[in-house]
């Protein structure tokens, strides 16, 4: 056993990466603690407003782990709309999944991202479109590398 708990503790605060996919389409950004508390990313570029150490999403300085966030925790941003995360990225696709659709994004560094939004929440962008993500601290969890 890995980790035992209730379905939605184990989906929204996995103790592993394994745990985060083994429970369904997930975004995982590698980062590391920094002196002051914030979180440096490898492999994007996450720009974060405010403090990693609000809701424990800070690693000790030069402890690495991984970053995550849910696809349906992450948005599409407006001009001028803000998030505790942000993600530059080009929408690549878009698939159709019943009630859902789920969209594909390239972030600026050649990471993939998934965001999902109800079929009556639809993106109105096209495949290509330079786009902003975001995401906000209540739905980003920090897996600590052993």
């Amino acid at each position: 056993f890995v980790q035992i708990a209730i379905a939605d503790e184990i989906y929204a605060r996995p103790v592993s990466r394994f745990v985060a996919q083994f429970m369904g389409e997930v975004n995982l950004f590698d980062v590391e603690g920094t002196a002051d508390g914030a979180l440096r990313s490898h492999g994007v570029e996450i720009q974060l407003n405010g403090s990693a150490s609000d809701n424990d999403l800070s690693l000790p300085h030069g402890a690495r782990g991984a970053l995550m966030v849910r696809p349906e925790g992450v948005r599409f941003l407006r001009p001028g709309e803000r998030a505790d995360f942000v993600v530059r990225g080009v929408l690549r696709a878009e698939y159709a999944l019943g009630s859902r659709i789920q969209y594909k994004v390239e972030s600026t560094d050649g990471a993939e991202m998934a965001v999902e939004k109800l079929r009556e929440d639809r993106f109105t962008g096209r495949i290509g479109d330079a786009v902003m993500l975001g995401w906000n601290r209540d739905n980003a969890h920090i897996i600590k590398d052993d």
